[in-house]
């Protein structure tokens, strides 16, 4: 795109219209973002991995003792979670988007020898399998999907599951979609970042649209050498936790009170996710 088409932007944009996320498929974006992810400098792109640590100690203690669980891990990431899980004895199945992070994930398990599945692939079209004891989607991913795009993950995580399987998501909190991505415009220039691993200025912008209780933020990618303008959008849906608990159990599952422990917050704080709990309920056999 050029200057011009940056001048004449629309104002507000329209949430879901000019891109639902920044490009984790994209094969030179996913390896950049890879390297965010397994930076332990902060939980920026991934927890770090003590956090991880006690978040999969917490999985094990809802999961219960009584032997391997069957586990999917939607928006795997480089499989983290996943790997570790496999460690503790459960069947795990990992998707996500990235091919950088998939790859990652598969030599990392060949060479600890994880029986782990992964697919690259949408977890909005992504075949999940059945038979799970626990299907999970974490770090606020949940957020970056329109309501319909939720509920066809939410339908498909129930058809996944046995019954009386969990469902473990982490919303954000009410109010931090607005506060994170709502930002006024800035400014900075970089000799690579994840966007770009050229020099470049990296123009940043975020709009707060209250009717669809939606924030869309906006990148704008000037290369240093060419003059190149690349944009990139993301938009993310806010839910008071009353609205996202309905969704949910809209979708078949019964929302319970999670157990306490879980490490919400980036750098270790509370306050910015909060755990989801629900179960599918058991069908009723008929007499």
């Amino acid at each position: 795109m050029k200057f011009r088409d940056v001048l004449n932007r629309k104002i507000p944009p329209e949430p879901w219209v000019e891109g639902e996320k920044i490009p984790w498929h994209e094969p030179r974006f996913s390896r950049r973002m890879l390297e965010y992810h397994l930076s332990q400098d902060s939980d920026a792109a991934s927890r770090r991995a003590e956090i991880i640590d006690l978040h999969v100690a917490w999985i094990g203690d809802l999961l219960g003792e009584d032997g391997c669980k069957k586990i999917l891990d939607l928006a795997c990431g480089p499989g983290l979670y996943a790997h570790r899980l496999s460690r503790k004895g459960h069947t795990v199945k990992g998707i996500d988007f990235s091919p950088a992070s998939i790859e990652w994930a598969r030599n990392t398990a060949n060479r600890d020898s994880l029986d782990i599945e992964f697919t690259q692939s949408d977890v909005r079209s992504a075949e999940y399998g059945h038979n799970f004891d626990l299907a999970m989607l974490l770090f606020g991913e949940i957020d970056v999907f329109s309501k319909s795009d939720v509920q066809t993950i939410l339908r498909k995580a129930y058809e996944s599951l046995n019954d009386g399987g969990f469902l473990l998501l982490e919303p954000h909190e009410e109010g931090v979609v607005q506060a994170n991505f709502a930002t006024d415009p800035r400014w900075s220039t970089h000799e690579s970042s994840l966007f770009s691993e050229s020099p470049h200025m990296l123009l940043e912008e975020g709009f707060w649209i209250d009717a669809a209780k939606a924030a869309v933020k906006r990148w704008y990618v000037v290369e240093s050498k060419s003059g190149v303008v690349e944009r990139y959008s993301q938009t993310v849906q806010a839910y008071s936790k009353s609205e996202f608990t309905e969704l949910v159990e809209s979708c078949g599952f019964e929302v319970q009170d999670p157990p306490a422990g879980w490490i919400t917050g980036k750098e270790g704080t509370q306050g910015e996710f909060y755990p989801l709990v629900a179960i599918k309920k058991r069908q009723q056999t008929a007499i």
